[in-house]
């Protein structure tokens, strides 16, 4: 494990009517509707954006609306190397659009340990928002791409462009390239801002899928992401990405799952629990359905909210910060409010 320097603040078988309902995006618990996107302010950096898409999208960081702490980054990264596919809606393009929002503590200098999160089907980085402003007033760098079919806003509708997941992993990884060239960039407004030595990912839902690829099968692992959060993760997709089986060993793996998630049952994580070497841990969510955990935008936080949080920002501290005893902590207090905790080698992650 690379030594990250810390900018911390504080210390059964797969069903596949399941799979089904994941393409069709089904998820029958309400999740509260996320604030509108707001432009950031355009900077005198302005000519640091070449990708600019969007009308709307700006250069600069700027405070998330009553949150003095944060401050958020966006810009439309491209890869002219890789296609985006034509669907039965859209006729595809020569590369792939990857708009990505950047979450980061406003008040303190860095570098900081990056977090890289991957949406679910017809997901999108404002969902993540409350989350990651949670996540990054703790010291840490959040970045959120928005999948070029599978977004909620995918062009020709995300309803179509299901298979596309295929290609995310290296979207992740392209995502990675761009934000580590932009910490070391002189000017540029995520200029030292990233630690490249400290990276984890998180997934959801159908980026849960991507993140999994990403770490744990031949085609597409990145050496990078040294931790993974996986958030009810569709990992039973993992065939497609290769006839392998799952790597079974690092990177350790926190795994989060709602008790009462109605589109990937709660037994799916605790099967790819068993599959895992340690380092491994699993928290079923008591109350938690399939996407409240990330996109309530609530606060104070919704419980399931509020224990993806803990959990999450625990397990990035002892796996970045060697704060294995205060895991132990956080693990406890959720086995005391009702989450099922299970956890295993924790005491392997290196202390400092």
């Amino acid at each position: 494990m690379r030594n990250c320097r810390q900018r911390l603040v504080g210390v059964p078988a797969p069903a596949q009517k399941q799979v089904a309902s994941l393409s069709r995006g089904a998820d029958r618990r309400a999740v509260p509707k996320p604030p509108p996107a707001r432009a950031p302010r355009t900077t005198a950096l302005a000519f640091l954006c070449p990708f600019l898409l969007l009308a709307w999208l700006g250069c600069g960081g700027k405070s998330t609306p009553g949150d003095s702490e944060v401050l958020l980054y966006q810009e439309v990264f491209v890869d002219p190397a890789r296609p985006t596919p034509r669907t039965a809606n859209f006729g595809g393009a020569d590369s792939r659009a990857l708009r990505t929002v950047v979450w980061f503590p406003a008040n303190s200098k860095g570098p900081f340990p990056m977090l890289i999160l991957a949406h679910g089907f017809g997901g999108l980085p404002e969902k993540f928002d409350a989350f990651a402003r949670s996540v990054a007033r703790e010291g840490y760098a959040v970045a959120a791409p928005a999948f070029p079919l599978t977004n909620q806003n995918a062009p020709g509708g995300h309803e179509v462009g299901f298979s596309d997941f295929r290609n995310q992993p290296a979207d992740l990884s392209f995502v990675l390239d761009r934000l580590i060239e932009a910490t070391a960039t002189q000017g540029h407004p995520l200029a030292g801002k990233v630690d490249p030595n400290c990276v984890a990912a998180l997934g959801h839902s159908l980026g849960g899928a991507t993140v999994v690829a990403l770490t744990r099968k031949a085609c597409c692992r990145d050496p990078r992401v040294q931790a993974t959060v996986l958030v009810s993760a569709a990992w039973i997709l993992h065939t497609n990405f290769g006839p392998d089986a799952l790597l079974a060993g690092p990177p350790p793996t926190l795994l989060l799952h709602g008790k009462e998630d109605r589109t990937l049952d709660v037994r799916l994580s605790q099967q790819l629990y068993e599959m895992l070497l340690p380092p491994r841990l699993f928290v079923a969510v008591a109350g938690g359905g399939h996407s409240d955990g990330l996109e309530s935008q609530t606060e104070p936080p919704v419980p399931p909210r509020r224990a993806t949080q803990d959990a999450t920002l625990a397990f990035l501290r002892a796996v970045f910060a060697g704060d294995v005893s205060g895991l132990s902590d956080v693990l406890r207090e959720l086995e005391r409010e009702g989450h099922e905790v299970r956890a295993e080698g924790i005491e392997m992650l290196p202390r400092h």
